[in-house]
């Protein structure tokens, strides 16, 4: 199922929201927000066998599997970038590491059973990057997301929630299809 395109309005209301709620709340506020969408995804996950999650509707869509390694690879790279912003730290990214946040399709590189127990663990670790951080953070430095433009440390915080819950959708997407195996 290929992933519909965002249009320039839905970036921009995106982006706004990001980079607001970043501004308002603090990181104990934003906090439960981030930690909701991903334990949502993780329950889209729950019950599902290895050959389900290894099913794809058509040759180019993605499998659950796939989108599970996509958010563990993104995760990880996201709670870094969070950290460092916050800290002012100005990490050098080129584009391709800013771009592996939100990384690309790619095959799973561990069985099924063993990247959702990676996840349970990498959430736990996102949930707790905020642990630390200054309150307020450093709105300066930024670094831009590739649809959504300049992002500071908590609007990178945020991007994770929102990410999160683009890939419930997709997950229970891939899950409603016909031949879903059952």
């Amino acid at each position: 199922m290929p992933q519909r395109p965002i249009d320039n309005d839905e970036v921009q209301r995106v982006s706004s929201y990001l980079l607001a709620q970043g501004e308002k709340y603090t990181w104990v506020e934003l906090w439960p927000r981030v930690v909701d969408a991903r334990i949502d995804f993780l329950n889209t996950l729950n019950r599902v066998t290895p050959e389900q999650a290894a099913w794809k509707p058509g040759p180019n869509d993605w499998s659950i599997e796939e989108v599970a390694q996509h958010v563990l690879d993104g995760s990880k790279r996201c709670a870094d970038l969070v950290a460092q912003l916050s800290q002012g730290k100005d990490p050098t990214l080129t584009p391709q590491e800013i771009g592996a946040i939100d990384p690309a399709q790619r095959p799973a590189d561990r069985p099924f059973p063993q990247l959702v127990r990676d996840l349970l663990i990498d959430s736990r670790e996102f949930g707790n990057v905020i642990e630390g951080l200054p309150e307020p953070p450093a709105f300066e430095p930024t670094r831009p997301h590739p649809f959504f433009g300049e992002l500071h440390g908590r609007a990178w915080f945020m991007f994770q929630r929102v990410h999160d819950l683009d890939h419930v959708n997709q997950v229970n997407e891939i899950k409603e299809t016909e031949g879903y195996p059952s």
